[in-house]
């Protein structure tokens, strides 16, 4: 799948053989795990990043080989989070190999996004505390959409928030969830939450400023 603004020859080009982006010293990633693997690419001058859902093991790529992949579900999620209003990277394209019925590898395609992330934002000593209180406050409003659509992040790390231009951008939707039973929602809500308070043990100004989000 690729939105068809993006859907250039070089881009399809490029979606034939997505693991070419891949090719450089492993200093150049900027991610490299054992189940997604990111790196930064320009196609048509746009600066992008592809991330690779990996299979760690054969059980692993046994087990999640009828199930709905990982980029898939960002991409989802990513159409969602913009639909209601949440900054998100923009979704370019996406990609699943398969055998049938049978999903291997997948590969999800958005656009690049520059600046900090929110722990390393807040932490900044050179920005102004009001200018933080400010984009504390633009984080708020991004949890309280969230709530209102009932939908969870599953790994609300502050790492996991990107600043740029004084606006927050949520990432890594792998484990986004959107709930159509209370009780579950409730309980995935209050873990996020939690996670991110965690955040701000140390700065204690910035964790009182969230701590209107319920």
């Amino acid at each position: 799948m690729c939105k068809n603004d993006r859907y250039t020859p070089e881009m399809a080009e490029f979606l034939k053989h997505p693991d070419i982006a891949f090719n450089i010293p492993n200093d150049l990633l900027l991610k490299n795990g054992n189940s997604a693997t990111l790196v930064g690419f320009k196609i048509n001058n746009n600066e992008l990043v592809i991330k690779r859902y990996n299979m760690k093991t054969i059980a692993h790529g046994l087990r999640r080989a009828l199930k709905k992949t990982r980029a898939s579900h960002s991409w989802h999620y990513s159409h969602l989070l913009q639909k209601i209003g949440i900054h998100t990277p923009y979704p370019v394209a996406m990609k699943e190999k398969r055998f049938g019925p049978f999903r291997n590898k997948a590969y999800f395609i958005f656009e690049f996004i520059q600046g900090p992330t929110a722990l390393d934002y807040f932490h900044d000593q050179k920005i102004n505390f009001d200018t933080k209180l400010i984009v504390a406050e633009k984080i708020i409003e991004l949890f309280n959409k969230l709530k209102f659509s009932k939908l969870s992040h599953g790994d609300m790390k502050a790492t996991n928030i990107i600043i740029n231009d004084n606006k927050p951008y949520l990432i890594d939707l792998d484990s986004m969830v959107e709930h159509k039973n209370q009780y579950f929602f409730k309980k995935a809500w209050e873990k996020d939450i939690k996670r991110f308070m965690k955040n701000w043990d140390d700065l204690p100004d910035i964790q009182q400023c969230f701590r209107k989000v319920k």
